[in-house]
Parts: C-alpha cells; sequence; structure tokens
C-alpha cells in the first residue's frame, strides 16, 4: 500500500471553470506550476525532441500514462520533462529524465477501440526532484473510487482538429458522463474500467497529443480533487457527441502498486 507521502500534492488547483470560458479543444493557458504532476513524454534523439504524450508523475521515479503511448517505443528513445510549461522557453524549472523501463498492462487490447486496459507505467533512470513545479499527482488512495462532477484536462496537445500541439500548457474543464454515453458514441460493450468525459455539444476536450494525461476530478472520500483517470481514447478532436474514453485510475491501483513496490 502506497503511503500518503506518495500522493502529496503541493499544487493549489484553481476554481473549475465554466466551459463556456473554452472554445477550442486546448481550453486556455494553465497558470505555470498549475499542474505539477503533469510531465510531457517525449521522443527524443537527445539534441532535440518532440511530444508523444502526456503522463502522471505518481512518485519520484515513476509515470503513469496510457499504454498506447509506448506502442512501437523503447526507453532508450523516450525523455520525460517535468516542470514544464511553455514548450518553446527554458524556463528553468524543467527537468529532462531519461527512461530506464516502461511496461504495459498485460491485458491492455491494442487491436480495438475503444482500448481496454490502456494503461502503463515509465520508470525514470533518475528520480525527480520535487518542488512546487515538479509534484506527486493525488491519484486514488485504496478505496477511493467516487470521482464526479465537472472535472479538468491539460495538456500540450493540439488546439483543434488538424492543428499542431500547443506551445504553452492548456486546460480546460469537461464533465464527468455517464459511461453508456461513450458506450454508444463508440458502439463499444461496457467497459467496468473506464470513465466518460467530456462536452457533449463539443468544441471543447482533448486532442491529438492529450493522451496518456490526467482527468482531474472532485472526490467526495478525500474532500478534494484526485487525478481519477488516465486518457485513453477519443474520436476526432473534440467532436461534437464523440466524449473521450478514460482509464479509472482507481479500477488499475493493485497493478501499479504491483509493478512500483514488488
Amino acid at each position: 500500500m502506497l503511503t500518503s507521502a506518495l500522493f502529496l500534492c503541493l499544487v493549489v488547483i484553481l476554481p473549475i471553470s465554466s466551459a463556456n470560458d473554452s472554445n477550442i479543444a486546448g481550453g486556455q493557458d494553465a497558470v505555470k506550476g498549475q499542474y505539477p504532476w503533469l510531465v510531457s513524454i517525449e521522443a527524443t534523439n537527445f539534441v532535440e525532441s518532440w511530444p508523444l504524450c502526456a503522463g502522471i508523475l505518481i512518485t519520484d521515479e515513476w509515470v503513469l500514462t496510457a499504454a498506447h503511448c509506448l506502442d512501437s517505443e523503447k526507453p532508450e528513445w523516450l525523455w520525460v520533462v517535468t516542470g514544464e510549461h511553455d514548450r518553446k522557453v527554458e524556463e528553468g524549472t524543467e527537468q529532462r529524465l531519461t527512461v530506464s523501463s516502461f511496461v504495459k498492462h498485460p491485458d491492455y487490447t491494442y487491436w480495438q477501440t475503444p482500448y481496454q486496459n490502456d494503461v502503463g507505467l515509465i520508470h525514470l533512470s533518475t528520480r525527480a526532484v520535487l518542488d512546487s513545479y515538479t509534484s506527486l499527482a493525488p491519484i486514488p488512495d485504496e478505496g477511493v473510487d467516487d470521482v464526479s462532477g465537472m472535472c479538468e484536462v491539460a495538456g500540450w496537445g493540439s488546439t483543434y482538429d488538424g492543428g499542431v500541439g500547443a506551445t504553452i500548457l492548456q486546460w480546460a474543464p469537461v464533465p464527468l458522463l455517464d459511461p453508456r454515453i461513450c458506450e454508444e458514441a463508440y458502439g463499444s460493450a461496457p467497459d467496468p474500467n473506464a470513465l466518460c468525459a467530456g462536452e457533449i455539444l463539443g468544441g471543447v476536450g482533448t486532442c491529438a497529443g492529450d493522451n496518456g494525461g490526467g482527468l482531474l476530478c472532485w472526490s467526495e472520500k478525500t474532500g478534494g480533487h484526485i487525478v481519477g483517470g488516465v486518457m485513453s481514447w477519443r474520436e476526432g478532436c473534440a467532436l461534437p457527441g464523440k466524449p473521450a474514453c478514460y482509464m479509472n485510475v482507481a479500477k488499475y491501483r493493485d497493478w501499479i502498486m504491483s509493478i512500483i513496490n514488488p
């Protein structure tokens, strides 16, 4: 069982805004340090890098992400950037950490969509230094699986369908939906390990490059926000009637623990 220290979160969560404040997929600029647990997973030749996905720092040496982000990759081809805000500016808060290994859930199904068991873990070669801009995600502890209401998503993905990735970290509020809405939208069987979130009318939500990032929602049991979901699948970019599917972190807690604390 993870100790409470692993889930210490130094972030001060800003109030969740009305969806009307956002009119594109990426939403609006985040305040620097707003999501210090969110990391950029990048492919690199060790001279330059380019973003692949987002991830969630759950300990100072482990990152939770979507398994499909690791398809066709090797650890030596990746690095993880913590403390990132503006990708075009070296702000002094970034930590670029190499990857020693990664593992995908043994029941991950890459041959069908929406994906099932789409979770993976990245082990860092060097431990991240925790500070105001790099801290651990408040993910569900044992028995906490009650996320609800309006949630938040963030990432450096495209801000519109077919667009390039955002320079400055973007965030947007999205409502948590009945899972049946995603099942009907994608003609999929019920998945007890998935969450459904997004604006039914479209225009706000995750886009290409945001996969693997966290869905931050309210938990009555903890009396605060927790990262309850891992961004897994969506069709298009915040399209009407096409909300996003997230892997429910609480459902994978035992597997996560078996990897990081064998």
